[in-house]
């Protein structure tokens, strides 16, 4: 099997299959949006982001949902990883 740059895998209740996949391209990529109600809204809970560049460096890059930070519950700094391919 080939190594990919990201693999994600997700489990949902009510599912019969996990959500699997990964980019296919050596300098593929991925973009997650999770998403929570709140009340009768709909907003951003988290973004995450895969990204590979040129000299080889892999990051993923976790950030909150803008209305999160705003309301105090984290302090809005992204968490970043870094590792190369």
């Amino acid at each position: 099997m080939t190594l990919r740059n990201f693999w994600l895998h997700g489990l949902i209740d009510g599912r019969r299959t996990d959500l699997t996949g990964g980019p296919r391209s050596k300098d593929g990529g991925f973009d997650l949006t999770i998403a929570v109600r709140d009340g009768n809204v709909s907003m951003t809970a988290l973004r995450i982001r895969g990204h590979a560049a040129r000299d080889g460096k892999l990051t993923i890059r976790v950030e909150p949902g803008r209305s999160l930070a705003s309301r105090g519950n984290v302090d809005g700094a992204p968490i970043m990883i870094e590792t190369q391919r």
